[in-house]
């Protein structure tokens, strides 16, 4: 049988008279990310995206799965609509199944078998799939066939049955899900709808620049941006040579993967020695920590302005740590000159580890080379800061001097949709 993709969409069903805009969005990103693995062809279809082509499908299916704006996917099965034509098929897909998961004749599972835990599978019995719990799903797209989806449903089971009587159903708890899809001019036949991001397509919201430590709170608070539409650029300080390279290298990977989930990103890496030199022999000891991202936004400002950013992102959560209270952060943005998006201002600490394994930046935000942050730290920082103490601390700063200097030392690397091997 003919194979290929097919992507479903996420919000984009949901816009109105700009949901075309959306949808040829995701259309170029999908070309954009698959043009990395092999010569494909992405197709509009029907609240979908059609692909085909010469490259790998499960290659393919790796790499869209991080693409936001879409909900999910399948690597799907093309046939004839016809009944004992489309019954064959499913047969034969399920026989496919079973020896891909090398069940075999003893009603086993034989070396690392897909189905564990869940005592669906009997280690006897003699028969293909002894056990096994399979369910027919079928969704009638063209209203006009003659078989509604309930009754094709059910003669489809039975072929299935007929062919492998070891198998049971079992509508609520299956360990295999054989969907068909009848529309006009064909079937569709598929196992599984691989879940994506959601979201909306990179590109259909201005960008924004983002604020990077390659701690674990900030590349999530990226990658949220990104499922709202969002591409996203990146601000990294680094305080060479108080702090090593290595802490360099791993903003570096953090963003290489970052990029598989939009078509391009940019890294700017600001040096900040100096100015957090000049803070720590002018300033006093607890404001510290709040000066410095003061300085950080004042830099930010000139490095949006050169993207085109009509925002700020920082991966800030209302009382994590001291510089995060309500008063602290008045404090700290009142030096931004553009909004301050903060994406997980509300999350607990384990929901943002959660998705930061989710999404896989965790391995790497752990990897213990220190930021910029930690260097020149306060016994006891300020936790409620007073704009009044703050300008004063400030006056004793050539802000201006100090903030070109970074700006104009930045160091810019371009990167494309790189895929590293992650487990998603």
């Amino acid at each position: 049988m003919e194979q290929s993709l097919i992507v479903r969409f996420s919000e984009i069903t949901l816009k109105g008279r700009n949901r075309a805009q959306f949808e040829r969005q995701l259309q170029r990103n999908v070309s954009r990310h698959l043009a990395a693995v092999g010569n494909f062809r992405v197709q509009q279809g029907a609240a979908r995206l059609d692909i085909s082509g010469d490259g790998d499908l499960t290659t393919a299916v790796d790499v869209l799965r991080g693409v936001p704006g879409i909900a999910n996917l399948s690597q799907v099965r093309h046939g004839s609509h016809e009944p004992e034509a489309l019954a064959a098929r499913c047969v034969a897909l399920v026989g496919e199944w079973l020896a891909e998961h090398g069940i075999g004749g003893n009603g086993g599972i034989s070396g690392n078998g897909g189905i564990s835990g869940n005592g669906g599978i009997s280690g006897h019995g003699g028969a293909a799939g002894a056990g096994l719990r399979f369910r027919m799903d079928v969704e009638r797209k063209d209203k006009r066939y003659p078989i509604n989806s309930m009754t094709l449903a059910a003669q489809l089971g039975q072929a299935v049955l007929d062919a492998y009587p070891a198998l049971r159903v079992d509508l609520n708890h299956p360990d295999l899900t054989v969907m068909v899809e009848v529309w006009p001019q064909e079937a569709l036949l598929f196992l599984e709808k691989v879940p994506g991001p959601g979201g909306l397509a990179v590109g259909s919201s201005a960008k924004a620049l983002c604020l990077l430590s390659a701690g674990i709170d900030s590349p999530v608070a990226a990658y949220r941006m990104m499922t709202r539409g969002c591409p996203v650029s990146y601000l990294n300080f680094h305080s060479f040579p108080f702090i090593g390279e290595q802490s360099k290298e791993k903003v570096h990977d953090m963003v290489r993967f970052l990029a598989r989930y939009q078509p391009s990103s940019r890294l700017y890496v600001a040096p900040f020695a100096e100015i957090q030199q000049a803070i720590r022999d002018k300033c006093p000891e607890p404001l510290r920590t709040l000066l410095y991202r003061r300085m950080m936004n004042r830099v930010a400002n000139h490095i949006a302005a050169r993207e085109g950013a009509l925002a700020l992102v920082t991966g800030e959560a209302l009382g994590q740590v001291a510089s995060q209270t309500m008063e602290n952060l008045v404090a700290i943005h009142e030096t931004a000159a553009l909004p301050v998006l903060q994406p997980l201002i509300g999350m607990a600490k384990q929901e943002i580890i959660d998705t930061a394994r989710h999404i896989g930046t965790y391995p790497i935000s752990i990897q213990p080379f220190p930021d910029c942050c930690t260097l020149f730290q306060p016994r006891h920082p300020e936790t409620h800061a007073r704009l009044d103490r703050v300008h004063k601390a400030e006056a004793a700063l050539d802000i201006d001097t100090l903030v070109q200097a970074s700006v104009a030392a930045v160091e810019v690397t371009d990167y494309g949709p790189e895929y590293y091997p992650a487990h998603w």
